[in-house]
């Protein structure tokens, strides 16, 4: 065998190796390098449009959340985070969707539960 083979090989074994040890976390959660760059694409959109929302740019933020939603259209938090910049915004019926729309990707065990539900409270009384 050539040594460009031996070579390749050796690169493939530690490829394959690395990705059966890799750690298991939740799809919706970062990995801890930030190694997958859809989801790092989709955090650094939801922080542009925290941002955004900061200084009450609303449609920009509308903007960058939709963005987020293409690329990951099953994340809760895009959902949530859409929702409460309709709040924010006074688009109450479009928050309500957007609520309803988060709890069906999100689990009954999901931190973003209980967010939900108060972000589903103020549309209601908005």
């Amino acid at each position: 065998m050539s040594l460009i083979r031996i070579v390749v090989l050796v690169v493939l074994a530690m490829l394959v190796g690395a990705c059966s040890t890799a750690p298991q976390y939740n799809r919706y959660q970062l990995p801890p390098d930030r190694s997958q760059p859809v989801q790092a694409a989709v955090v650094e959109l939801q922080r542009n449009a925290k941002a955004a929302l900061r200084r009450q740019a609303y449609p920009l933020a509308l903007e960058y959340l939709q963005r987020a939603i293409k690329i990951e259209p099953r994340n809760p938090h895009n959902w949530h985070f859409l929702a409460e910049t309709y709040w924010r915004s006074g688009d109450y019926r479009r928050c309500l969707e957007m609520v309803e729309r988060s709890f069906s990707y999100s689990s009954s065990a999901d931190d973003l539960e209980h967010a939900n539900q108060q972000l589903r409270e103020k549309c209601l009384q908005g």
